[in-house]
């Protein structure tokens, strides 16, 4: 009877023995899927105060000087939201074309959650400004003519702002306005943007928006402008030329949060 006893007890200890390592060694086959919501940009094209409603139309900037607009658009790439701890969070994106006639800009689905501010560049990222505008995914983005700098987009890349009018270039602010052209681009003119604190929240489902101007009348702060060399820059040489400097750090200034 003992001898049974002992059998059994020791079945039993191995077939709990067998179910618990079974248990513990098995894999989870469950994977956590982080929630996310859309963010877009809704960025106005200005005139320092005043929205740019067609092209063509005579404004007045904050100066008191005349100008027309014939071209604003630019590439926004390296897109990157500042978590509330100063951690950052990078939006999968081969960048996006900001043109006049749409002030939406779709840039993708990120994490919910609460933000502070928010990074990008303006721009095309070196290996993107590279690429022929027939490559498979980059189609609607490169394909335009308008953000080339020559008649084909390679070897010389694209255009990363392309502003374009008329303005006043008299001291007295009173004279006819004489054309201007400035097609921004090549690697080394990628401009970095740090936009200041102002939190927003992403939450699931949802479309969040972060909402700005444009003040392209900024780009010309620090410029001569009655010298006529200051007011075209359209070639990848042109972008050499020691007044892009002065006009990259403009670029920065550009960008201001809507109230």
């Amino acid at each position: 009877m003992n001898y049974k006893l002992g059998f059994f007890w020791m079945i039993f200890c191995l077939s709990f023995f067998t179910a618990c390592k079974k248990k513990d060694t098995t894999p989870s086959t469950q994977t956590e899927t982080v929630p996310t919501g859309q963010l877009k940009f809704h960025l106005h094209t200005n005139i320092g105060e005043s929205e740019v409603d067609a092209f063509g139309i005579e404004m007045m900037m904050p100066d008191g000087r005349m100008i027309s607009v014939d071209m604003a658009q630019l590439y926004i790439s390296d897109i990157q939201l500042v978590k509330l701890d100063g951690s950052l969070y990078t939006v999968p994106s081969n960048g996006v074309l900001k043109v006049f006639e749409s002030e939406s800009v779709t840039i993708g689905n990120v994490p919910v959650g609460n933000y502070k501010s928010i990074r990008f560049k303006v721009g095309l990222t070196p290996t993107v400004n590279a690429l022929e505008p027939s490559t498979d995914g980059y189609v609607n983005l490169l394909n335009q003519s308008e953000m080339w700098l020559s008649s084909t987009a390679q070897p010389d890349g694209y255009t990363f702002l392309n502003f374009s009018g008329s303005i006043d270039t008299t001291s007295a602010k009173t004279g006819d306005k004489v054309a201007f052209e400035y097609k921004i681009g090549t690697n080394a003119n990628l401009t970095q943007i740090e936009m200041p604190a102002q939190n927003f929240s992403i939450y699931k489902d949802v479309v969040g928006y972060v909402h700005m101007k444009i003040e392209y009348d900024r780009l010309f702060e620090g410029i001569q402008l009655s010298n006529n060399a200051n007011l075209h820059v359209t070639t990848k040489a042109d972008n050499a030329l020691p007044i892009v400097e002065t006009l990259k750090k403009n670029i920065q200034k550009l960008f201001i949060y809507e109230n």
